[in-house]
């Protein structure tokens, strides 16, 4: 078994001048060679023995995709540190808690957060740095150099204010022309968003000031060191990254990985999916995610293959063009939106919408679909359960997309679909080193999925208790439910808590209902829960988020436009009784009310159904 760092070594001497990393800025794509991704990433650890970090020592990473984050991913596991790779949709408490809870050293960011990172360090021991990842190292050091000269005398204006009583009419007069002053002196960038200069005298300023005279604020040129350090020993057995689950069920927990653990589940996958170093991917999920950081960046990059990053989801379809990628991973909410486009871009051409509706014509539509998308294109969907409806249209387009099954916990594919191997509404089997099992199975062969292999984690993070709950003898216990047919393959029936127990004693698992529901096109958020009825039984309801945009368009064919609120309700309700009617009585929703704003997301777009649940406990 090899490390991260020995399987990336691997692909940057075989293949030096073999691009590596694609970056889109200002209309052409930057290029990152795998010599050049070794050679900075040497800087960034040289950069770090420079500070005085400790081997084993953990470093967070908090921003968005980028080839700086990949450099800085790879100096830090080079160092023998440990990555904690931070989600960017944090809230101020959320973030609060996973760098206080990893205990991060340093924290490696991007001008949008600095502030925030600054504010909260108050309340973070261990935080000893913060660096700022942009290599646009100008600004930063125009206001080193500023601060440096009239940092003290800004402080004294600060105490003269209050001490003198001064108006703040008056004070910010002042403020504003010395702000204008130092504009012109030193060419400061204006905010693009509101076109005035760097306020120095803000709070903000102020806390940056102080950082940047302690040294606590670095830039990203001021931090790396055109160096090289002396290898640091890393075992398979050593932490690589402490990533935090994405809480659809609560507070997250650092789930401990070490390098054996993903490399493991990359050397299964390679074959898996007949990957070679033709390999070219489109990045735009979040690099934070396990799903992505292993499947989208690391499997590549040992292969010697190439990652583009998408400048994001709104030009993801425009990127696909120019890009035709490869290899492709994606969410289910993403997929859904890809087929809802194109299948509204086929009904919108009256030749294409003929087309498509005779069978031996549709390949004609179905080739241009394709061509868009990327003919030679592995699309692989994981995160959350495909809807099998879903993947037969793709299908039906003579797109595959190959389902995965995996968790955060499991490094983290536990089984998926592959070329040949293929069942419509399964998961696929087990990858070569993973054992799969079905905990105390009912008459129906249902019963929770636990699994075992080299890729589980060594547990969570300072939570002995929460690790004992999932790992039993080396088995982990996935909280899912499933069952496994004849041949192997895997079906994901739903999570083990979210289970809804109906008055007689039937099983219904909310994620079934909600792919029904979610085939209206009326329909485009939708959350099953069980209301409880008694202390041992519950019904079928749900919360739904109507799509506006074909409801207006629906009001508009039949001249009522637009549609009141209890006409928007009939509507669904139709809807619900319309869907139900293919469903067995006791799966049938009771009742449902509808949301006004969307539901509240982790990054990988799956419903947190525990903030959802508190919101409609507090209400009944």
């Amino acid at each position: 078994m090899s490390t991260i760092v020995e399987l990336i070594q691997s692909s940057c001497l075989k293949h030096p001048y073999q691009v590596a990393l694609r970056e889109k800025k200002n209309k052409h794509w930057h290029t990152t060679s795998y010599a050049d991704l070794w050679r900075d990433s040497d800087a960034v650890a040289a950069g770090l023995e420079q500070l005085g970090i400790k081997k084993g020592c953990h470093i967070a990473l908090l921003a968005p995709s980028s080839t700086c984050w990949i450099t800085t991913y790879l100096g830090v596991l080079k160092f023998g540190c440990v990555a904690v790779t931070v989600d960017k949709e944090l809230k101020q408490n959320e973030l609060r808690h996973v760098l206080i809870d990893s205990e991060a050293q340093i924290i490696f960011t991007n001008e949008d957060y600095v502030e925030d990172l600054l504010e909260l360090r108050k309340n973070l021991p261990d935080v000893q740095h913060i660096v700022v990842m942009e290599k646009t190292s100008t600004r930063r050091s125009q206001a080193a150099e500023t601060f440096s000269i009239i940092g003290d005398l800004i402080t004294e204006w600060h105490s003269l204010v209050t001490t003198l009583n001064i108006p703040r009419e008056q004070a910010e007069k002042l403020e504003r022309l010395a702000n204008q002053a130092h504009q012109l002196l030193t060419s400061a960038t204006a905010d693009p968003l509101s076109n005035e200069p760097p306020n120095l005298f803000s709070p903000a300023a102020n806390l940056i000031k102080e950082a940047l005279k302690k040294g606590i604020l670095l830039d990203f040129d001021q931090f790396i060191k055109k160096s090289t350090i002396e290898p640091v020993e890393i075992s398979p057995d050593d932490t690589a990254v402490i990533l935090y689950t994405s809480g659809t069920t609560g507070r997250s927990k650092g789930a401990i990985l070490s390098h054996g653990n993903i490399t493991s589940n990359i050397k299964d996958l390679v074959p898996h999916f007949q990957l070679d170093q033709r390999i070219h991917t489109l990045s735009f999920l979040p690099i934070n995610h396990v799903f992505e950081q292993v499947c989208g960046i690391l499997l590549p990059l040992s292969l010697g293959g190439t990652i583009s990053f998408a400048q994001s989801l709104k030009k993801l379809g425009e990127n696909l063009t120019e890009v035709k990628p490869t290899f492709l991973l994606g969410v289910p909410a993403v997929y859904r939106i890809f087929l809802d486009r194109i299948m509204k871009g086929i009904n919108s051409k009256r030749v294409s919408k003929a087309l498509y509706s005779l069978p031996l014509t549709r390949t004609v539509v179905a080739k241009k679909v394709k061509e868009t998308l990327g003919a030679g294109t592995i699309f692989v969907s994981g995160g959350a359960a495909l809807d099998p409806a879903v993947a037969a249209q793709f299908k039906e387009l003579d797109i595959r997309i190959y389902q995965g099954y995996g968790i955060t916990e499991t490094s983290p594919v536990i089984t998926a679909e592959q070329p040949g191997r293929m069942r419509l509404g399964t998961v696929g089997k087990p990858l070569p080193s993973v054992q799969v099992k079905i905990l105390a199975p009912n008459d129906e062969g249902v019963g929770e999925i636990i699994c075992k292999g080299p890729n589980v984690m060594k547990g969570y993070y300072k939570n002995q208790e929460a690790t004992d709950e999932v790992l039993t003898d080396g088995w982990y216990h996935t909280g899912d439910m499933g069952k496994i047919d004849a041949d192997g393959y895997l079906t994901i029936c739903g999570r083990v808590k979210n289970l809804i127990v109906t008055p007689n004693g039937k099983n219904v698992y909310p994620e079934e209902i909600e792919n029904e529901l979610l085939n209206s096109p009326y329909i485009q958020e939708v959350m099953v829960y069980g209301h409880k009825v008694s202390p041992t039984a519950e019904e079928v309801h749900a919360q739904i988020y109507p799509d506006q945009e074909m409801i207006d368009s629906y009001a508009q064919e039949n001249g009522s436009y637009p549609l009141e609120h209890k006409a928007v309700e009939n509507l669904i309700r139709s809807e619900v009784l319309r869907i139900g009617k293919e469903l067995a009585d006791y799966k049938r929703v009771k009742r449902f009310t509808l949301r006004e704003d969307e539901f509240p997301k982790t990054t990988t777009r799956k419903i947190k159904r525990f903030v959802v649940e508190a919101d409609i406990s507090a209400s009944e």
